[in-house]
């Protein structure tokens, strides 16, 4: 598996694993120390490799450009996971939608906790846009560790919150 850094323009850093055949993980931390910490608690070793085409396609994101990203994935989870993830790929750029639709489109209506822990193990966020789902109420809800992120992204795409 090869590893890399990516500098956000928020004072986070994007970090990301990789195999042969896509995106493993995709997270947020901090800084690079975090993301090395977490490395280190998996046991694996931190490279410098990068993939340009992704870091390409995540400049032009965090510029503000009209963009739906979409790269190779090489993730694990449980059919409802995988569900919940491929209904939230197709929420599109600048728009949002709640855990209640995204239970409503898998066909499981009265799911929507269920929905908001699959989306909390989200293994590649951006790639699987999880700031895109926001509560029934339209309240933002959490994103991991950092919920300010969750707005700074929905405002970088314009998105509309009532």
């Amino acid at each position: 598996m090869n590893f890399s850094i990516y500098k956000t323009p928020f004072d986070v850093v994007l970090a990301y694993i990789w195999t042969d055949k896509g995106l493993r993980k995709m997270d947020f931390y901090r800084d690079e120390i975090e993301f090395k910490q977490y490395l280190k608690s998996s046991s694996l070793e931190y490279n410098h490799e990068r993939l340009v085409d992704l870091e390409e396609m995540l400049d032009g994101y965090f510029r503000g450009e009209f963009t739906q990203l979409d790269y190779p994935l090489d993730i694990s989870g449980t059919v409802f996971q995988k569900k919940v993830w491929e209904t939230v790929k197709r929420i599109p750029y600048g728009e949002v939608r709640s855990y209640k639709w995204v239970a409503s489109e898998i066909g499981n209506p009265k799911a929507a906790r269920a929905v908001g822990t699959a989306i909390a193990h989200n293994p590649a966020v951006l790639i699987i846009p999880c700031h895109r789902v926001i509560r029934n109420n339209n309240s933002l809800g959490r994103y991991g560790r950092m919920s300010w992120l969750k707005r700074k992204l929905l405002k970088l795409e314009n998105a509309r919150i009532v």
